[in-house]
């Protein structure tokens, strides 16, 4: 009888009642966690016959299943003792009791859940800061409204590459928006796209509200660029990478890729770097240099002059902020390269005073001609690096004179470029290339100085300069 093994009994009715909250806390944890009622009651229906597994194996061996040792264990006396019945008094008091205790059980997990639908309606346990990488289709023509009206500009979706960062919630999820392409703040006078989810499409979309499909859409709420497969969830990152693409028409297959900034383990830093608390610190070489570089530690070090078949000759570009400190400029995540007249043996007929620089725009880049490049003093390049963005400013129309094939290299290493000859519809959106390496495919540029940190490469710039 139960007073015969008094410590077991209560042993036993303390691990019901820890089986029990356990119960209660499983079930939280699938509610919280799931996405349609169903899920919910699959979930809960499995949960309970773990629970009652015991109950049943008791069971089947008072039916003599299991054989005849088990059917004596479980048919004896002490699991055929009966209770006394307790006096009414002490009934009703356990029966307060229990009640209370349910009143509470059930107050705590409603108020468990209102904190964890408040925190999923605010979007924390969303990823902050996302990168965001779009294929290289181009909207000829786009319609883009300006202080002067609406105009038409060569949209390159890949020009809005680059970092988004949690701003606000719509439709109860959380709305991303672009930073600039420096540091990856917040732009102070342009304006950012955004990627949100929106009711009226049943998707996560892609939208700028000063570029629309049309002119009546600028009634729309979700002015779409890019759209994705129908889905209710909450998460973008979990959202399918195959997405609708506008292009003057509505074109299928475009591929969609987001990546947390956030790590959280060494996986997710390639295992070319050490996860703390959330960051990515990339290795380092014997001699102290990053072996590695990106958000993820994705790229090898990047190169920091480049030298081009024809004796060009290329130096990043470092840039001195508020604090005086040094920094390498950089654009959409990799470094800014500037043509130096002074060692190379190729002329690119840069003026004096004016600049050429050779910058990425998302997944091309560059060779950019700069009027007036050496008279402009740090606070216009402080400026200009943390607005540039290669959509809106025009550097391709404008300023462009040679461009590369899509890459997604830290460096213009292994890449053919092509010099721009002629412009005009005929040639569409890019013009007329002729390549300048020969063979083709061979690419441009090889690395020329890598191994130095960004300091002792300007010291060395200083000393030939001296």
């Amino acid at each position: 009888a139960p007073d015969l093994k008094f410590r077991r009994f209560i042993f036993c009715a303390i691990i019901r009642i820890i089986m029990g909250y356990l119960f209660y806390l499983n079930m939280f944890t699938v509610v919280a966690q799931a996405d349609r009622v169903i899920d919910i009651f699959y979930d809960v229906m499995a949960l309970q016959f773990l629970q009652q597994v015991d109950d049943i194996a008791f069971k089947l061996a008072k039916w003599d299943v299991f054989g005849k040792k088990m059917k004596r264990a479980s048919t004896r006396k002490c699991f055929r003792a009966e209770f006394e019945k307790l006096p009414f008094a002490r009934r009703k008091k356990v029966s307060i009791f229990v009640k209370v205790l349910y009143i509470i059980n059930l107050c705590a997990m409603m108020i468990g859940l209102t904190i964890i639908s408040l925190k999923q309606h605010s979007g924390e346990f969303q990823c902050g800061s996302i990168s965001v990488v779009f294929d290289d289709h181009i909207w000829e023509n786009a319609l883009v409204n300006s202080p002067d009206g609406v105009e038409e500009m060569d949209l390159i979706y890949s020009y809005f590459n680059g970092v988004y960062v949690k701003n606000g919630t719509h439709d109860g999820r959380p709305v991303y928006t672009e930073q600039n392409k420096f540091d990856d703040e917040r732009y102070e006078h342009k304006i950012g796209a955004k990627i949100q989810y929106c009711n009226e499409e049943k998707a996560w979309v892609f939208m700028h509200e000063n570029i629309r499909k049309d002119i009546n859409t600028a009634k729309s709420d979700c002015p779409w660029l890019l759209r994705s497969p129908d889905t209710k969830s909450f998460n973008l990152l979990e959202v399918d990478s195959t997405w609708a693409i506008w292009t003057g028409i509505i074109t299928t297959g475009a591929t969609f890729q987001a990546t947390c900034n956030t790590c959280d383990s060494e996986a997710e830093c390639n295992y070319h770097g050490t996860c703390t608390e959330g960051v990515c610190d990339c290795d380092l070489e014997v001699d102290g240099y990053a072996k590695y570089a990106g958000i993820h530690c994705q790229f090898p070090r990047p190169c920091l002059r480049v030298n081009g078949t024809k004796g060009d000759v290329w130096d990043t570009i470092s840039i001195t902020n508020e604090e005086n400190e040094v920094t390498t400029w950089k654009a959409y995540g990799r470094g800014v390269y500037m043509y130096n007249r002074w060692i190379s043996k190729e002329n690119h007929d840069v003026p004096l005073g004016d600049g050429l620089l050779l910058l990425y725009s998302g997944s091309r880049w560059f060779g950019t001609h700069f009027e007036g490049a050496d008279s402009k003093g740090r606070d216009y390049w402080l400026r200009y690096s943390r607005e540039m963005h290669a959509f809106w400013d025009r550097v391709y129309q404008e300023n462009t004179n040679f461009v590369s094939n899509p890459t997604s290299r830290s460096d213009p290493i292994a890449v053919d470029f092509f010099e721009i000859m002629q412009r005009g519809e005929k040639y569409g959106p890019l013009g007329k290339l002729v390549p300048v390496q020969d063979p083709p495919g061979s690419g441009y540029f090889e690395c020329s100085t890598l191994n130095m940190t960004i300091d002792e490469f300007i010291a060395e710039q200083q000393g030939n300069e001296a």
